[in-house]
């Protein structure tokens, strides 16, 4: 079975009050626009629209991500608290295998498109999980990546949709 996943990092939170649980400023929505525009061109099929999970974070600014994609759809974002960024009791072990057991979850789920956002501090860890890679996403991100009998394909990595919203 073809599982796909998009790793998307939160787009541009407001920071005004960076101790609160903000959503997104105006640059950070629109980010999120072009994600949906984005995700519209790449997944038009309602078939394959059946089987997906748009799946974030507990904090306001990943679920604010996805929100439009899923308003698009008539669907809910699912909250998970394993895609929430490290606590300030949490060392890089405890994270990663917090990573690790979603996408364990991820595997079984036999989803066959999940979109999830989460964080710049767990996205890399997942990234590293899924692909060796060391990378570092920008806010607003969109990694893809196939999963077919174990192994993984990247398909589309793109580090920022500032271009599609000028």
């Amino acid at each position: 079975m073809l599982q796909t996943l998009v790793l998307i990092r939160h787009a541009h939170r407001d920071t005004s009050r960076r101790e609160q649980d903000n959503g997104l400023d105006d640059k950070g929505r629109d980010q999120a626009k072009a994600l949906k525009r984005f995700f519209n061109e790449r997944f038009s099929s309602d078939d394959f629209k059946k089987g997906l999970w748009l799946v974030s974070s507990p904090k306001f600014r990943c679920q604010e991500t996805l929100s439009p994609i899923a308003r698009d759809l008539g669907r809910t974002v699912d909250s998970h608290p394993d895609l929430n960024e490290r606590s300030g009791r949490e060392d890089e072990k405890t994270l990663s295998a917090r990573v690790k057991r979603f996408l364990d979850e991820w595997r079984e789920s036999k989803m066959s498109l999940t979109l999830l956002c989460s964080h710049g501090d767990w996205l890399p860890i997942a990234i590293s999980h899924l692909l060796g890679l060391a990378d570092e996403p920008r806010k607003g991100c969109w990694l893809e990546l196939d999963r077919q009998d174990d192994r993984y394909q990247l398909k589309w990595y793109i580090p920022s949709f500032k271009p599609l919203f000028k």
